[in-house]
């Protein structure tokens, strides 16, 4: 093909020369530039032999039947590509296969056409030559190919391994989990391809986790080491028993007396709603919205006798319906009563009308020099509440004192309510006209079983008076003390009472309760029930002791029963409160990974977008469901970390692709062929290749010249010179 150029060049000499010999190096000159080519030689085929595992036991049968016909050479392949001169002893070459490797490498031989011998497992690259392919069936096979595990996971938390596994057909297999004194055996049908089983435990320190694989397709072992980055930080607020239990059980425990400006995951209350401020309801609703964790616990100050199931909607308990209690607020309004000692006296009734639940009945006596309901003894729904905060809005004081009529109407209107406990509670600033007439009152409600409350404001209360009416007897010196007084006193007197005995516990089925003991008989109960959206993990007959919800975003939970009275003797406490923990922790915006094939899934809730790193380069996670971010790898990523603004979440190793990948060898190797103008084989036979065109023009150009020489050469023997 290079002589053509030649043959350009010369042409000008042949026209210019004289004689026979011209016009035949001319002809043959023009020829040469034509280009002529003819089918003269046989073309060269190129076995290509696929050596990889998955292909190479298959191979060795194929090779029995093979008949090419022509020139042949033998390429063989795996990770890499070697040619051989026998193609029944192939040297090894790797455990992964590169078709796009050895079919370069083929093609610098010039084949004319490829026989391939494979299992089709591997990424196609278009052929240059027409390409015949004959189809192997792919070893069994059966891997663990990976074991996926949690980045800092905390000292005492549940943790989760995912191990990977890749089968080449469909398969019964048998999973072996270990990781310190924690085992387990799965059985499994796992479908052809990657798939991916957890193996949950428990992390009491640096701890090997060791895997098994056995099938009918090949067994296989992987095994990784976890060290704890920390313990798992909890909240303790009201609750010094429950502290020690977590701690006893290796949590990392910090005691308050109020929220702190940030929350950890976990926060255990067992303090007042009131003592937790106004905005703490509104704080702890926010916790669960952030993905917290939450439990309430019935200490004297905790759960319902705190409030919590007036002001959090989210505690998954509630006091179980019954007789409620009963409560008179008697008031001074007399003259001495106006100004500042009214107004708090107001104060304290509104926070006892807000302390009363819907089974409770609440009533109202104002009196001075006479008396009047300012609202009657009825059950506290909407209307009594709208009607008390209308009426006690318009109370205003005058005349002078005479208790006893109050407490006759208070004591009547009692007598004609069924309650759980009936109290009464008298707010008075001076000195009562007929006292005898009082004592008498009280004397009589006290025999009924009312509980009598006295408290006197300021330093003209007769305080010895009110102990003679023989209750308790509360003073407040200053007017400033009052309406707290007043709301405390109410609380107590409208409080369930717990109930003191020994009630038998069961407890329910849920990973709470997992391995534990039968619980003694407790000691003190507060009688509850769940809402519809709780369960109730341990119960005592018709009442519900601990129940646990989903909310928001995060899970809460509720005992109703104290940790250091009731359950102190069961040697399985601290478990079960550290259980619960661990299963509050472990909410819908716990940060988590999965990685399904080349998807990677992120779950969570994170101060910052999520991004992927991998060799200095970012990628966003693009957020698909609430907690839940979505990205598919780039091709090429295996080592990366999963960062959100400066902090590294994860770091993570991708599982090299695998030998025996999920696809359709067969499908390959077709699309391939066809591609190529080839076809799929049944058998390594192939009849004589096409014959290999060769191109004349070189030849008609040499000798196109050598007539032109040997025409001037003839000339110059006769003398003449053109």
């Amino acid at each position: 093909m290079f002589a053509a150029p030649w043959a350009l060049l010369l042409l000008p000499l042949a026209l210019l020369a004289r004689g026979g010999g011209r016009r035949i190096a001319v002809l043959l000159f023009l020829l040469a530039l034509a280009g002529p080519r003819l089918p003269l030689a046989p073309g060269l085929t190129v076995v290509m032999l696929d050596a990889s595992p998955s292909s190479r036991p298959a191979l060795a049968r194929a090779l029995a039947g093979l008949r090419v016909a022509g020139p042949v050479r033998y390429l063989a392949f795996g990770e890499r590509a070697a040619w051989v001169n026998n193609p029944h002893a192939l040297p090894p070459l790797g455990g992964g296969t590169d078709f796009a490797g050895a079919l370069a490498e083929a093609g610098k031989a010039g084949p004319s056409r490829i026989l391939l011998l494979s299992d089709g497992l591997f990424a196609p690259v278009a052929s240059p030559v027409p390409l015949y392919a004959v189809p192997l069936p792919p070893a069994p096979h059966a891997a663990l190919t990976a074991l996926y595990a949690p980045l800092a996971p905390a000292l005492g938390e549940r943790v989760e391994v995912v191990a990977e596994a890749v089968l080449s057909r469909p398969a019964e297999v048998v999973l072996e989990f270990s990781a310190g004194d924690a085992h387990e055996t799965r059985r499994r049908r796992l479908p052809r391809g990657a798939s991916r089983v957890g193996f949950r435990f428990l992390l009491q320190g640096p701890t090997e986790v060791r895997v098994k694989l056995r099938s009918p397709l090949g067994d296989d072992a992987r095994r990784l080491t976890l060290t704890p980055a920390g313990r798992t930080k909890v909240l303790v607020v009201g609750d010094p028993s429950a502290a020690r239990y977590l701690r006893a059980q290796g949590f990392s425990v910090t005691e308050a007396a109020a929220l702190p400006e940030r929350l950890p995951r976990l926060v255990v209350v067992g303090a007042s709603a009131k003592a937790l401020g106004p905005l703490g309801p509104g704080r702890l609703r926010k916790h669960l919205e952030a993905g917290g964790g939450l439990l309430f616990t019935a200490t004297p100050e905790g759960l319902f006798f705190g409030g919590w199931d007036r002001v959090f909607p989210d505690l998954p308990l509630k006091p179980k319906p019954g007789k409620g209690a009963a409560f008179v607020l008697v008031l001074d309004v007399s003259g001495s009563m106006a100004g500042e000692k009214l107004a708090r006296a107001v104060e304290g009734a509104r926070a006892a009308v807000r302390a009363a639940r819907e089974e409770d009945a609440l009533g109202i006596v104002v009196f001075s020099d006479r008396t009047r309901w300012l609202l009657p003894l009825a059950p506290v729904d909407y209307r009594q509440r709208r009607l008390a905060e209308k009426r006690l809005e318009a109370l205003a004081a005058g005349g002078g004192t005479d208790l006893a009529p109050a407490l006759a109407s208070a004591r009547a209107a009692l007598a004609s309510v069924r309650a759980e406990q009936k109290a009464i509670l008298v707010v008075t600033d001076g000195v009562t006209a007929r006292p005898e007439a009082a004592r008498r009152e009280a004397a009589a409600a006290r025999a009924a079983g009312v509980r009598l409350a006295a408290l006197g404001i300021g330093p003209d209360a007769d305080r010895a008076f009110l102990a003679s009416l023989g209750g308790e007897v509360l003073s407040a010196q200053d007017p400033a003390a009052l309406a707290d007084l007043i709301e405390r006193a109410a609380k107590r007197a409208l409080k369930k009472r717990s109930a003191f005995g020994r009630f038998p516990l069961t407890l329910g089925p849920h990973p709470v309760t997992r391995g534990l003991s039968p619980p003694p008989p407790a000691r003190v109960l507060l009688p509850a029930v769940s809402k519809p959206w709780a369960t109730a993990v341990l119960r005592s007959g018709d009442l519900d002791v601990l129940a646990l919800a989903e909310r928001r975003n995060g899970r809460v939970a509720a005992l109703a029963t104290d940790l250091g009275q009731s359950l102190k003797d069961w040697p399985d406490a601290g478990r079960l409160l550290a259980n619960l923990m661990r299963w509050l922790a472990d909410t819908p915006a716990r940060p988590r990974y999965l990685l399904a094939g080349d998807t990677l899934y992120l779950y969570g809730r994170y101060p910052a977008p999520p991004e992927l790193w991998s060799g200095g380069v970012r990628y966003p996670l693009v957020p698909d469901a609430p907690f839940r971010y979505r990205l598919r790898l780039p091709a090429g990523v295996r080592t990366f970390s999963i960062r959100a603004g400066d902090r590294t979440l994860f770091r993570l190793r991708r599982a090299p692709a695998g030998e025996w990948p999920d696809r359709d060898g067969r499908a390959t190797l077709k699309a391939l062929a066809e591609g190529s103008g080839g076809r799929l084989l049944d058998a390594p036979v192939l009849g004589p290749p096409p014959r290999v065109p060769r191109d004349l023009s070189g030849a008609l150009a040499g000798l196109g010249l050598l007539v032109f020489l040997l025409e001037r050469y003839l000339a110059w023997r006769r003398g003449r010179v053109d």
